[in-house]
């Protein structure tokens, strides 16, 4: 037996990660990757080359994104594809 909190966020993955690819769903892939509280601290302003450029609210919220790295690229990869490699702090 799983309850939904385990099972909810795996599904909603699958099903974004089905979805062709836009600037919505990278939007949405950014919000799962990183989580509520840190996807109001940044937000992806454009892609490029497989490479998503995200604003941090200030240099804190960079260091963390940094810090958290391996975590988030996974994430966006697993959600994104190749059109999610990697993302910059600008």
């Amino acid at each position: 037996m799983f309850s939904s909190k385990e099972l909810a966020p795996g599904t909603i993955m699958k099903l974004i990660a089905a979805q062709p690819h836009s600037w919505g769903k990278v939007e949405a892939s950014w919000h799962l990757a990183v989580g509520g509280a840190m996807a109001r601290l940044s937000s992806p302003i454009r892609e490029a080359d497989g490479v998503i450029y995200v604003r941090a609210k200030d240099g804190r919220v960079a260091e963390q994104l940094d810090l958290h790295r391996r975590v988030i690229e996974g994430r966006l990869r697993e959600l994104l594809g190749d059109a999610g490699r990697t993302f910059s702090v600008i």
